[in-house]
């Protein structure tokens, strides 16, 4: 198809202010010239965020002599550039990296550790009720003003959101998440394979989805995984090999994942960093394998760390202080690179499989028709098919019921501002155990998250 049969499509940024997502958006959009020519639109509420975010885009594409193909605007009103948009996205995280540090800060001084709390837990429940409500406000929006438009989101929490988002605001929303993509390619990676070659099954929760077949041509493989991780675990790991943020692709960088693969038969993506927050009640007091989550195991300072100097590099090649980064145009392994895949997909109906948030809706046997669940799906010229996996296990499927108790009273919670709901959907999380802790803990990453719970105020 033609640059100008498809015609110049819309596609609406909200949150653009994460500008390394932008970046990486940009970047994909602008390397991959069968896709046509495209109008982006840029929101966020942050007014300098946005404007850095801009400057950089539109640097981007002068640099590439792209202008003709794509344009840039951008506004801190989302409502004036929704409409006849193709394409909506969603990236957004209500306090930023300052309201993250927060939540970690509290959940230590309570004695609760986790790498992440962006999902589960008490930080995830945290950026739950501070998300969530203004997501479904911009899903309201979105079915008033771009009814037509895919919607694809992208912002934590994603089970929450996305169930939200469908409940409140009747949105036809798809969450997106690397975490499943990654891990195929690492799995792959480990037996040897290459990755084109090989094919899985999976269902779960965003960060705990079950990949319970893996084939390589048609054959199953995990018994040559399975040997390969055995040999690889009688070897004592090296400190470097746990917990550290980024993967080396040894066994021992995940071992939680593999012990459960050992026990389920199935491997639980997104790898360590993740899944140990769906069963905080083995890691008491944080410890894991010799360090601390949190702290030596997965450290949330460092994560914060490397996205504030990601930031700060492309707010001085926005502001052309120093060139453009050519790394920047490298084909994309980040978050948007399944957006650009699954858009081509739909353009061109080619009909490719990917991983998704969606409600289950019958797809996964045994769990809440509501449930967001993150199943595979077939991206086609009329939007994206769920595929049905009745087959997962009975045990794996009664994890994922017990994990979505806590989501459901928490998003209930959220949408109410109810401070003793809260408090039950701590509990039903399992990283506190009694009502008192559950409630002091609550309290206070209400009051320091105050400014953005108008809800519960």
């Amino acid at each position: 198809m033609s640059d100008s049969k498809l015609g110049r499509r819309s596609l609406v940024l909200i949150g653009a202010g994460s500008a390394v997502f932008t970046r990486g958006l940009l970047a994909d959009l602008i390397t991959a010239d069968d896709l046509g020519s495209w109008e982006i639109r840029l929101v966020d509420v942050n007014p300098e965020a946005l404007a850095i975010a801009t400057r950089l885009a539109e640097r981007m594409v002068e640099a590439r002599g792209a202008q003709a193909r794509i344009t840039v605007r951008s506004s801190t009103d989302r409502r004036s550039e929704l409409p006849g948009a193709d394409y909506v996205v969603t990236c957004v995280g209500v306090g930023g990296r300052p309201a993250w540090q927060t939540d970690h800060e509290i959940c230590q001084r309570h004695g609760v550790f986790q790498p992440v709390g962006d999902s589960v837990m008490p930080g995830g429940i945290s950026r739950l009720l501070r998300t969530t409500p203004v997501m479904v406000d911009i899903a309201r929006d979105i079915v008033d003003l771009a009814p037509q438009a895919y919607f694809f989101n992208y912002s934590n929490p994603m089970t929450a959101n996305v169930q939200a988002m469908t409940r409140y605001a009747g949105a036809e929303v798809v969450g997106l998440c690397h975490g499943m993509h990654h891990v195929q390619r690492e799995l792959a990676a480990f037996a040897g394979l290459p990755f084109e070659e090989t094919s899985t099954l999976y269902a779960g929760i965003n960060h705990l989805t079950f990949i319970y077949d893996f084939r390589h041509q048609g054959r199953d493989i995990w018994p040559d995984v399975r040997a390969q991780m055995e040999k690889e675990l009688a070897e004592p790991p090296q400190p470097e090999d746990i917990g550290a943020i980024w993967e080396n692709g040894k066994a021992w960088h995940n071992p939680f994942s593999w012990e459960f693969f050992r026990t389920y038969g199935a491997y639980p993506a997104a790898n360590d960093r993740h899944v140990v927050e769906f069963f905080p009640e083995r890691w008491a007091g944080g410890d894991y394998y010799g360090k601390k989550l949190g702290v030596d195991a997965f450290s949330v300072p460092e994560i914060l760390q490397w996205g504030e100097d990601r930031y700060r590099s492309m707010r001085v090649q926005a502001d052309g202080d120093v060139p453009l980064d050519d790394a920047a145009f490298d084909r994309s392994t980040g978050e948007q690179e399944q957006l650009i895949a699954i858009i081509r997909s739909i353009t061109f109906d080619r009909r490719e499989m990917f991983s998704v948030n969606v409600p289950n809706r019958g797809s996964v046997p045994g769990l809440p028709s509501e449930a967001a669940l993150e199943i595979p799906a077939v991206a086609t010229a009329r939007g994206l098919r769920p595929v049905q996996v009745p087959d997962l296990s009975a045990p794996l499927t009664a994890i994922l019921a017990r994990r979505l108790t806590s989501v459901d009273l928490a998003v209930e919670a959220a949408m109410t501002g109810d401070r003793d709901l809260t408090v039950e959907a701590m509990i039903a999380d399992g990283a506190v155990t009694s009502r008192d802790a559950a409630a002091a803990l609550t309290d206070e990453l209400l009051e320091a998250q105050r400014r953005f719970l108008p809800r519960f105020f």
